[in-house]
């Protein structure tokens, strides 16, 4: 009688055979913690809620009083004059136009003895200034949007693989009164391997549905700022891209300074204002609409047209 040893399939097999199985597991071990890592990070920024009250932002006072607290008094109430001009409101007197302020938010302020410098934003509620500006302080709204912030500094393009203070200031901007439905990702999560630089080069229809799909938008803006730093702890020089669509379609350009690179967050607020000037004033012009081409289901394209909207 024969016996035979029945040894398992693994140790059957060459070691040759067996070592590329090993670095084979090994690769898709250490792929797999790459990309865990890459979702489970510590990024993403909720932005905040959106009110729909009349914000008015980066109104700058210098005025003095008979003491600290009579300066302050009287700055507030310059803003709340310099903001109501800035939005095109009627003459009113002081007290009626104190009586639709909301809020006001400090954004900086410097108080002395009986002067006070600030940089304030004004706050009106829309329910009782609104009529006054007309149109019940209502306007016509874009389509949801997905927004795509991409910062370029030191020769890196990022959108949500860390968190940025290009993406704070998005975040955390309050668009309430805006004629654009912003949809700003958290950018957490897959957020950071979707929501890439890479992927605003991608033309294919296929994958920008599948996209905005899952964030409910019609179509994508892209608002891109390079950062120069002129020398370590010096100016701060940005240049700022506004693009849009699955095409990446230039728009408008602009650049700002920042003294120092404390004073970054306080320019990016202001490109974000910017941005958003640029981004109404498209809609307007009706260049800011949905691409037609993402809407693929309402059309009969042919075999041919539909592969070269897919190619990516």
């Amino acid at each position: 009688m024969t016996t035979r040893t029945l040894l398992p399939a693994a140790l059957a097999q060459g070691p040759h055979k067996r070592l590329a199985i090993g670095l084979f597991a090994a690769f898709a071990l250490a792929l797999a913690a790459a990309l865990m890592a890459q979702v489970a990070g510590d990024r993403g920024i909720p932005p905040v809620a959106s009110s729909t009250d009349i914000e008015v932002h980066g109104i700058e006072v210098n005025v003095s009083g008979d003491n600290p607290e009579d300066a302050r008094s009287k700055g507030w109430l310059e803003a709340t004059r310099k903001a109501w001009k800035k939005i095109e409101g009627p003459e009113l007197p002081d007290a009626r136009l104190e009586s639709l302020v909301s809020a006001i938010v400090v954004e900086e302020e410097d108080i002395g003895p009986r002067r006070y410098i600030a940089r304030l934003g004004v706050i009106f509620d829309r329910q009782r200034a609104g009529p006054l500006l007309g149109g019940g302080g209502n306007r016509a709204r874009s389509a949801p949007m997905l927004l795509m912030p991409v910062m370029m500094s030191g020769g890196t393009a990022t959108t949500f693989e860390t968190r940025t203070q290009w993406q704070r200031a998005w975040a955390e901007y309050q668009f309430g009164s805006s004629a654009i439905d912003y949809v700003r990702p958290v950018g957490s999560g897959s957020d950071s391997l979707l929501l890439t630089y890479g992927q605003t080069g991608r033309r294919s229809r296929a994958w920008w549905n599948n996209l905005l799909d899952q964030f409910g938008a019609a179509d994508v803006l892209i608002p891109i700022a390079r950062l120069r730093h002129e020398w370590p702890g010096g100016p701060v020089v940005g240049t700022f891209t506004a693009r849009y669509g699955p095409d990446d379609r230039y728009l408008e350009e602009f650049t700002m300074r920042a003294d120092s690179e404390a004073d970054v967050p306080r320019m990016l607020v202001r490109a974000v204002e910017q941005f958003n000037a640029i981004y109404t004033r498209a809609l307007a012009a009706g260049a800011l609409r949905p691409d037609p081409t993402l809407e693929m289901d309402g059309f009969e394209m042919t075999p041919e047209i539909r592969a070269l909207l897919d190619e990516a």
